[in-house]
């Protein structure tokens, strides 16, 4: 059982020693991948031996596969590290959970020929969805690639957003905004002398030409990564003001896109008229977050209730099909239902914590089921007025995945997991 941030780095040094790693009982692994760094003559990981075990591979051997499964491993634990290092005090990150969407592999023997030949999704583990990705002809470094990849990794990518953090620069953040999402996200949060339709002007300038400017990056680095506007670029999209100006709007633009699709002002509260932290709806009492417009809170209730049982409805039996031909994920979904957390999780199932959180996902889930219901919720009088304001629709939003997930009374069970519970299918 993978029990330990170290133990899910998956594979063993391929020195042998005191220094050398040992994880789990892998012993015959780290047999196999030493007896193929001997047979190759490699000693430290370079570019050359990446080359040279690359084309081994091509001959169907397993050994020197596994060196550079070992190989990818260092590059993808630096950058956990570091992502930790960054974010994880400020966003609440768990070392072991972000570890385990990249340090997942035990080891085992696999065929690399066979790997290409299977849908993208099904690749696993993940250093090997990196070796198999990798192209050489465009220049980058193997462990480069590692680290590239990792960073693109939809699964990595939604787990952090799940804690308020959204792993995209600022100007492509603008750049992938729609002018509506601009219009909403400055409306509440913008500030300053800019006014929404000034800043939905220069969105569209600078969308104009972001798609220029970055071929022209691209052509002169070899690279997309890296890019941020230049005086030049400032000044064509508003050459009426200094280029710094235009630079902090745009930043401040940014930023609130991102507090709107990271909810992010949400867990860290965001100042209001008078300095006065936004307050979140607690679970227990969602009829706070609703204006009175001559609905009782009892009737508003029974609305809510009904809204979250079609959503559930929709959204899980999909979620949880898969999880009748999948003894490990029946496992976890069915300790999830009868309330069980990560490591009693991880213990009952046998598998790492990052694991029960990369494949359970509840909180993602939840959102989307909030989304939902509030979608319909808002087709109702008792709540149509609502809609015209995003700050008051995310409150909603927030509210509802909150009583999802949480109890409102000790001892009461969570409407998610209560809903799992009924109706996990059988395997």
């Amino acid at each position: 059982m993978i029990s330990s941030y170290r133990q899910l780095r998956g594979l063993l040094a391929t020195t042998s020693g005191p220094e050398s790693v040992t994880i789990g009982n892998l012993h015959a692994p780290a047999a196999t991948a030493a007896a193929a760094a001997e047979r190759h003559h490699l000693a430290e990981p370079c570019a050359q031996s990446d080359r040279l075990l690359l084309a081994a591979c091509q001959d169907n051997d397993d050994g020197a596969f596994l060196c550079l499964r070992c190989h990818v491993s260092h590059p993808l634990e630096q950058k956990i590290r570091g992502l930790h290092r960054q974010f994880g005090s400020h966003y609440g990150l768990d070392l072991i959970e972000l570890a385990g969407y990249a340090l997942d592999d035990d080891g085992r023997p696999l065929d690399y020929l066979q790997l290409p030949d299977q849908p993208k999704a099904a690749t696993a583990p993940f250093t090997a969805e990196v070796i198999c990705s990798y192209d050489p002809s465009r220049g980058a470094g193997l462990p480069h690639w590692a680290r590239t990849k990792l960073q693109a990794s939809n699964d990595l990518k939604a787990h952090l957003l799940e804690h308020g953090l959204l792993m995209i620069s600022d100007w492509a953040l603008l750049a992938d905004s729609s002018a509506r999402r601009i219009r909403q996200a400055w409306d509440v949060f913008g500030s300053g002398a800019l006014t929404a339709d000034q800043a939905q002007a220069l969105h569209a300038a600078y969308c104009d030409h972001y798609r220029t400017a970055k071929a022209e990056h691209r052509l002169r680095n070899g690279r997309s990564s890296g890019w941020q506007p230049n005086a030049d670029f400032l000044r064509r999209i508003a050459p009426e003001q200094p280029a710094a100006t235009t630079w902090s709007q745009l930043e401040a633009m940014a930023n609130t896109v991102r507090l709107v699709l990271t909810q992010q002002w949400q867990r860290n509260g965001w100042p209001e008229a008078g300095d006065q932290p936004l307050e979140v709806a607690d679970p227990a009492s969602l009829d706070e977050v609703f204006e009175d417009d001559g609905a009782s809170p009892a009737d508003q209730l029974a609305l809510i209730s009904t809204a979250l049982d079609r959503a559930l409805t929709a959204v899980m039996p999909a979620v949880l099909a898969p999880a009748a031909s999948d003894p490990q994920l029946h496992c976890l979904w069915q300790g999830f239902g009868e309330g069980l957390t990560n490591t009693p999780l991880s213990e009952r199932c046998g598998c790492s914590r990052g694991t029960v959180s990369k494949k359970l996902r509840p909180e993602q889930h939840a959102t989307a089921i909030a989304r939902q219901a509030a979608g319909e919720l808002l087709r109702q009088p008792a709540f149509s007025a609502l809609s015209g304001s995003v700050e008051d629709v995310e409150r909603m939003v927030e509210a509802l995945r909150n009583h999802l997930l949480n109890p409102e009374r000790e001892g009461d069970i969570p409407p998610l997991r209560r809903w799992v519970h009924q109706h996990l299918p059988v395997p």
